[in-house]
């Protein structure tokens, strides 16, 4: 028997629960392994210890102390998010749904990019050039292109209004509530 084997057996071999071929098995390593020995002997310790234990004492105003202590530590603070953490997951969002809408409209992207770039070659910097020439190019997938503009700019709507009610309704309040409750329990 090897010292990995051995060494789990050595709790229910103190108890005396293994097997009483599994206890020769046992009693045969530890005659030739020290290492495993001293092992059961640090075991056997333990469980005398552990079956002489006693409760504490403590003293009478200890769960008083324990709590003043708890009380005294500063207030935990919330892991920060940083802003623009969800940003950058917003506008990866958001160009997977722009996409997703192009591949769903049947345009080969091939396509789009030639009319955005003779578009763009075509018109210089004029942007109502620009954007005509753009509407012209892609007047096929048009529709479908506005209405997932019309989505983005309704989720962004949706996340600003929610945002600002979180912000300037539900946090004054939650800061006033737990205000109170810290009042009241000290």
């Amino acid at each position: 028997m090897r010292c990995s084997s051995c060494e789990p057996l050595l709790d229910r071999y103190v108890e005396g629960t293994l097997s009483p071929r599994a206890m020769i098995d046992v009693s045969a390593h530890l005659r030739q392994c020290a290492s495993c020995r001293d092992l059961l002997e640090e075991l056997k310790a333990v469980d005398g210890l552990l079956a002489t234990t006693r409760v504490a004492e403590l003293p009478e105003n200890f769960t008083f102390a324990v709590m003043a202590e708890a009380r005294s530590m500063p207030a935990p603070r919330p892991r920060a998010h940083p802003v623009w953490s969800f940003i950058v997951l917003y506008s990866a969002a958001a160009w997977v749904a722009a996409v997703l809408g192009v591949i769903s409209s049947g345009a080969h992207p091939a396509n789009l990019f030639h009319a955005v770039s003779s578009a763009l070659a075509r018109t210089g910097a004029l942007s109502a050039t620009v954007s005509a020439n753009l509407s012209h190019g892609l007047s096929h997938v048009t529709p479908g292109m506005a209405a997932l503009g019309a989505g983005v700019l309704a989720v962004d709507f949706a996340l600003a209004a929610a945002f600002a009610l979180l912000y300037f309704v539900v946090r004054p309040r939650v800061a006033a509530r737990l205000a109170s409750v810290a009042e009241s329990s000290s």
